[in-house]
């Protein structure tokens, strides 16, 4: 299920990522991030739809699967989950996304070991790619979201 970063949930999820791009000049961004938890790891899913110079809106959806074993393998799951909704909005018509990949292509880090395999995947499927540190959707929106720091108004 998605929702708004208000608690709304989208039954919609196509729908709603065609009324938030109506009027042209938006750019429709895609990220996931988790948080792996004792037994689990929650991810998290963003897509953001910027409207430059009025801001943008965000939609999100949290998934539980079991821990991962390894770093490539949180990694590639995140990509792949990324991958699915560009994929399902693609076929609905709505394209020209941007995939962000939190990995990060500095060589002091090790997920900088998986950036040319990442990057090929989201380039392989026909999107656009961005990785650390210009993909903000995955490495701050959703990371946010699937650390709980996102609080809603009351």
């Amino acid at each position: 299920m998605w929702h708004t970063l208000s608690g709304d949930s989208v039954p919609d999820i196509t729908a709603a990522v065609r009324a938030l791009c109506a009027g042209g000049g938006k750019t429709l961004h895609i990220g996931t991030d988790s948080k792996q938890r004792a037994l689990n790891a929650d991810y998290v899913t963003v897509i953001a739809v910027l409207d430059p110079g009025c801001g943008g809106r965000v939609l999100y959806r949290r998934q539980r699967a079991p821990r991962s074993r390894s770093l490539a393998e949180k990694l590639f799951r995140e990509v792949n989950l990324s991958l699915e909704v560009a994929a399902l909005l693609q076929e609905q018509g709505i394209d020209a996304a941007t995939v962000h990949v939190d990995a990060n292509s500095d060589a002091q880090h090790e997920s900088s070991r998986f950036v040319g395999a990442l990057s090929g995947m989201v380039v392989g499927h026909g999107f656009r790619v961005r990785i650390k540190p210009e993909a903000w959707c995955a490495t701050h929106v959703a990371d946010s979201i699937a650390k709980d720091e996102i609080h809603r108004a009351a």
